[in-house]
């Protein structure tokens, strides 16, 4: 039952109360179809397994004796589900079930007392009971407590309108409909009573696995994301929408200290109105900023380039036309080159793309008698363009140089027109620098969804400072969303 009502938290994130606080950089959209799949994988898991029921005992006296009777081994299963809905409102979120039906077996056992019997009248068997018509709903809400959620059951409740008792066994039929009347209204009290407990204790592991849930997520061993949910989640009839921090941070727990937080953030029911998708995910620009800047204050914005042999550049005999004083001073002499941003780059997500700029240096070193001598620093203005795309629940990237700008910082050699160097650079950062930061933007950061949640078929949508991840969802180990969508069980 946790898992399923952990279902419930994945896709419908919903909040009376918040207290969080600063702005989102991630807002969750959840759609009228995502609100109705976990309104389906919720009935699913529920009726999909069977459900044990405690034993029941009853006993009547009456003029012609005492009946003791038991009832053992009582299992419902075969839950069959034909009406269901969801409803969101302000006091909570209500599932409902109805027209019901399932089977239940169990043994019965009974002793019958008289004054006209020497001993006792034992007998046993098993009966099958068709239970019809049965209703159940649960009413609960979800609320912002220190930056993650707490769940609250406010009812729980099941009603069935008709029982069908069959009895296999016994040896006196009169006592047959005295066992219909004796076990009917136990049987009725025991599944009612069994579906509430259940529920509620689920709830309360629930609300504990919330509460521990971590406000950071750690990305490697560089870096973290802020998911702590940030003010009050916007609930509607046909949406519901929540916004979590987003932001990257040292995992050392250092702050960042060349970044500015916006004053304001992504405004809830952010959604690609033009999309069936089930959830919209929008991302700011300023979430992708700050990962850049905590990756260059860690120092991996830097490469040194010493290894390629097939590559002539890595000589000075390559360069002596375009650097004729390095090749005179160090000819036919290995090289090695540094390359590393000199601030952290920026990002600019617009609506015809994602646009990134960085100020970089490349410094040219000579291996000489076992040393690596600097003999010129280059200032480097790039100017890339980002394809986004979304690999399982995470967001990844590709960059590609589009403007390169040089300017000669220093140099041991002699001055040189740099603008002579434009097409070896671009090749260089073009073969080298960038399929190192691809990489790693190819494994991609986690975009916060729950394990048992994977994000399907997903379509990115350019805006100006954010961009839209439309997107379907699938929970693992139970119906597929189009398969929910194709039994119509909302």
């Amino acid at each position: 039952m946790e898992r399923l009502l952990a279902v419930l938290f994945a896709l419908l994130v919903v909040g009376a109360k918040g207290d969080g606080d600063g702005v989102a950089g991630i807002m969750v959209t959840a759609s009228e179809s995502a609100l109705n799949y976990a309104k389906e994988v919720l009935v699913h898991e529920l009726v999909k397994a069977p459900m044990l029921l405690p034993d029941v005992t009853t006993h009547v006296e009456g003029a012609i004796g005492r009946v003791d009777a038991q009832m053992s081994h009582i299992e419902l299963s075969r839950a069959r589900i034909t009406y269901s809905e969801i409803e969101l409102a302000s006091t909570g979120v209500t599932v409902f079930a109805g027209d019901v039906r399932a089977s239940i077996r169990f043994h019965w056992a009974y002793q019958y007392t008289a004054a006209f019997f020497l001993d006792p009248v034992n007998d046993s068997g098993w009966a099958d009971v068709q239970v019809k018509g049965m209703q159940a709903a649960v009413m609960f809400t979800l609320s912002t407590h220190n930056g993650t959620l707490r769940l609250k059951v406010l009812e729980c409740g099941a009603h069935i309108d008709d029982l069908k008792i069959e009895s296999q066994g016994g040896v006196l039929p009169w006592l047959y409909q005295f066992l219909v009347d004796a076990f009917e209204e136990q049987i009725r009290t025991a599944i009612e009573s069994t579906i509430s407990k259940q529920v509620e204790a689920s709830a309360e592991k629930l609300d504990t696995f919330l509460q521990a849930l971590p406000r950071f997520l750690p990305i490697d061993d560089i870096s973290a994301i802020d998911v702590t949910i940030v003010d009050n989640p916007m609930v509607s009839s046909s949406f519901l929408s929540v916004g979590v921090h987003g932001e990257f941070s040292p995992r050392l727990g250092k702050p960042l200290s060349n970044f500015t937080f916006p004053e304001y953030g992504l405004q809830p029911g952010l959604s690609c109105s033009d999309s069936s998708k089930m959830v919209t995910i929008a991302l700011c620009d300023y979430v992708v900023n700050s990962a850049a800047v905590v990756y260059y204050e860690a120092g991996l914005l830097e490469w040194r380039i010493d290894e390629a042999p097939k590559e002539a550049w890595l000589n000075t005999h390559f360069w002596r036309f375009l650097i004729p004083h390095l090749y005179k001073k160090y000819p036919n002499m290995d090289m090695a080159l540094d390359f590393g941003c000199s601030k952290a780059p920026s990002v600019q997500l617009q609506t015809d793309g994602v646009t990134t700029n960085a100020a970089a240096e490349l410094t040219l070193l000579v291996k000489s008698d076992g040393e690596e001598l600097p003999v010129a620093c280059i200032s480097l203005a790039l100017s890339m363009d980002a394809v986004v795309n979304v690999a399982a629940n995470n967001i990844t990237a590709e960059v590609s140089l589009d403007e390169l700008k040089l300017e000669l910082k220093w140099s041991e050699v002699g001055k040189f027109p740099v603008t002579l160097l434009q097409p070896t650079l671009r090749t260089i950062i073009s073969r080298m620098i960038l399929p190192l930061l691809n990489s790693k933007l190819k494994k991609g950061f986690p975009l916060p969804m729950l394990p048992a949640v994977d994000l399907e078929n997903a379509d990115i949508k350019y805006e100006d400072g954010f961009i839209f991840i439309c997107s379907d969802v699938y929970y693992k180990g139970a119906i597929s969303p189009r398969l929910a969508l194709k039994r119509r069980l909302f």
